[in-house]
């Protein structure tokens, strides 16, 4: 089994829960917007900071372009949103915690385009620029071409689904701090 395979099968019910709370956000409202954007602040900045300070051989091709903070806090500035607080840093101490977060944040973009169509068509001109990065990029695959050359140990393959872990819990915590809008 690839690294790929394994980390989605052992992280599907994390993938769900936060699925599922990320769907609660209704984006073609501008309230539920914002508060999507704000948990996405809470939590992107911080886990991309620990991923900057990796060697560059931990990191998958084109790093610097794959970052999204700016285009994130382009929209929230945007909105007229500060920042919001960082949620708590992750332990992220070795290249498999970090495959295992860049797992979760990589595939956290695939969803990009159709949230943002959800939202043009609702919010004509509204700040897409996160969900639009990389949009144009062959992001995901390239990632995956990468992941799947990454060769782990059996701890080491435990500390990946650790790191991707972390990664999905902070942006459950992020979600529920950001809860959907009463309808």
């Amino acid at each position: 089994m690839t690294l790929r395979t394994t980390l989605r099968a052992a992280t599907r019910q994390d993938h769900d829960r936060v699925d599922q709370l990320g769907g609660a956000f209704d984006l073609t409202r501008p309230s539920d917007y914002q508060a999507f954007l704000t948990a996405h602040a809470a939590v992107l900045p911080g886990v991309e900071s620990v991923l900057n300070s990796a060697p560059p051989e931990d990191l998958p091709p084109a790093w610097l372009e794959r970052r999204r903070t700016a285009a994130l806090s382009a929209d929230l500035a945007a909105l007229g949103l500060a920042p919001p607080p960082a949620a708590s840093p992750l332990m992220l101490p070795d290249r498999a915690t970090r495959l295992g977060a860049l797992y979760v944040l990589e595939g956290s973009r695939l969803g990009g385009t159709v949230l943002r169509r959800r939202l043009a068509s609702a919010q004509p001109g509204a700040p897409d620029a996160y969900l639009a990065h990389g949009a144009d990029q062959p992001f995901w695959r390239s990632f995956l071409d990468w992941l799947d050359s990454q060769v782990l140990n059996g701890p080491e393959t435990e500390a990946a689904i650790d790191g991707a872990r972390q990664v999905f819990r902070a942006f459950e915590t992020a979600f529920r701090s950001q809860s959907a809008p009463e309808r």
